[in-house]
């Protein structure tokens, strides 16, 4: 018997790999390999940051952008400089008219020099006309060349000329501008200032002991809001206001309390008792921060979080509506958030949310009517008289941009506001600069002839 140890001998195939074979080990080293780790790393770095591939390829492929430090105050803070102190020029915000300006006066044709100009209006005399009622040259205007006589053409500088209609009446300019820059040129005149420095109130007195027990239903979430008669807890929870005469009426709710004690405990310790208090669902312990905060007279609210204009990039977490949920769904979720405390005269809702253009809105400010609860936020437009609680549909949120000149200007613009219509409403938040602004703002009421009110002293009852 003969045995054989070359390959050639061999009965069963040979060891050597087909040319198939060889270019599928290629591609799975060279494609499928490389792929499956790009997608494990894009899979991990969503999990640990949150950000999409095409986040961060936005952030890549975005315009380049300038970044400013805000250079800090030079020397020691001094906050007697900034606190209460009102802000720089109020009437200017809050009267939103000017004084007509004559109009500028008009230089004659130089090809004809002895032809006397118009009558203008009144303008000052001392360099705008000469003695013989023509145009006199500014003081350092060359005299034109080959003028032999009557007065010199005059050179002026380009101003804007108003309009004038055709029976001869000057228009009124515009109203001022009331720009908002998101960094103020140079950065912020005064060093940022601190809860502690803003100064301690002494008018702080107690509301009535809540929550009263006929105004409350056992839930398989807790303790549920409802209407006892003619008793409802927007009422018998609210701040009792009075104030002689009508005046504009202005509330401030400070929203998104709770989550950080430093910030909450300024707001219950050192604003007006005017001002409303929210409170997220979010916060621990939240039935003592509502107790503390009307011991110190201040009615509060509950923010209601739906689904921001971002989602999911952002996420308004486990109790917010989405726009996905269903009616009977959406106000489930709005119960679970009502059950969280007592003793709050209704919810501040969050701004812009697509919800408030679905099918369940209407069910959900049906169940807030139906507890006697009012409502703060927007969406309220074409909302029936049946679904439509007692509400007030927000102005503005005043410290969007979180700068002092930013915040300034839209206090006024939210004073020009109540001047003009009764009233108008104003979210805020806790921080410090806010605080700093809105305590010098509001110290401005008596000499402006308007009203600081709790928001349930604002709001507007369905007719």
């Amino acid at each position: 018997m003969k045995l054989s140890l070359s390959p050639t001998g061999r009965v069963g195939p040979s060891g050597r790999p087909a040319a198939g074979g060889e270019w599928l080990s290629t591609s799975v080293y060279v494609v499928v390999i490389p792929i499956t780790l790009v997608v494990v790393a894009a899979a991990a770095w969503y999990i640990v940051t949150g950000e999409t591939p095409q986040e961060v390829l936005a952030d890549f492929t975005r315009a380049p952008r300038i970044e400013m430090s805000m250079p800090a105050r030079p020397g020691g803070e001094r906050p007697s400089g900034s606190l209460i102190q009102p802000p720089a020029a109020p009437d200017r915000d809050v009267k939103m008219t000017m004084e007509p300006v004559p109009p500028a006066p008009v230089a004659p044709p130089a090809e004809t020099p002895k032809k006397e100009a118009p009558a203008l209006p009144p303008a000052p005399p001392s360099n705008t006309q000469a003695n013989n009622g023509a145009p006199a040259a500014p003081p350092n205007a060359p005299p034109a060349a080959g003028a032999a006589s009557g007065p010199p053409p005059v050179t002026l500088p380009s101003v804007a000329v108003p309009a004038v209609d055709a029976a001869g009446n000057t228009a009124p300019p515009p109203p001022p501008a009331m720009s908002e820059p998101a960094i103020p040129p140079g950065g912020e005149p005064l060093a940022p200032p601190s809860f502690t420095q803003l100064p301690a109130r002494t008018d702080l007195k107690a509301l009535p002991s809540a929550p009263a027990n006929d105004l409350l239903r056992n839930s398989a979430n807790g303790p549920l809001p409802v209407i006892a008669g003619t008793r409802e807890a927007r009422a018998v929870y609210a701040r009792p206001f009075a104030v002689e005469g009508t005046p504009p009426r202005i509330a401030v709710v400070v929203t998104g309390l709770g989550l950080s004690r430093e910030s909450t405990e300024a707001a219950i310790s050192k604003l007006p008792p005017e001002i409303s208090l929210s409170f997220s669902p979010y916060a621990g312990n939240l039935d003592n921060w509502i107790k503390r905060a009307r011991n110190n007279g201040h009615e509060v609210l509950l923010d209601l979080p739906l689904e921001p204009p971002n989602f999911p990039i952002h996420d308004a977490g486990p109790l917010a509506v989405l726009s996905r949920h269903g009616p009977a769904e959406a106000v489930a979720h709005l119960d679970a958030i009502l059950a969280k405390t007592t003793s709050y005269v209704g919810v501040a809702a969050a701004l812009r949310s697509p919800v408030a253009a679905k099918e369940q809105w209407a069910p959900m400010l049906r169940d807030l009517k139906n507890r006697g609860l009012l409502f703060v936020g927007d969406g309220l437009v074409g909302v029936s008289n049946a679904d439509l609680p007692a509400a007030l549909s927000v102005t503005l949120v005043a410290d969007e941009t979180p700068f002092r000149v930013a915040i300034d200007v839209r206090l006024s613009r939210l004073l020009a506001t109540a001047q003009r219509d009764g009233s108008a409403v104003a979210y805020v938040s806790a921080r410090p600069v806010t605080l700093e602004r809105l305590l010098a703002w509001v110290g401005t009421f008596p000499q402006k002839g308007v009203a600081l009110a709790p928001v349930s002293a604002v709001v507007r009852l369905p007719h």
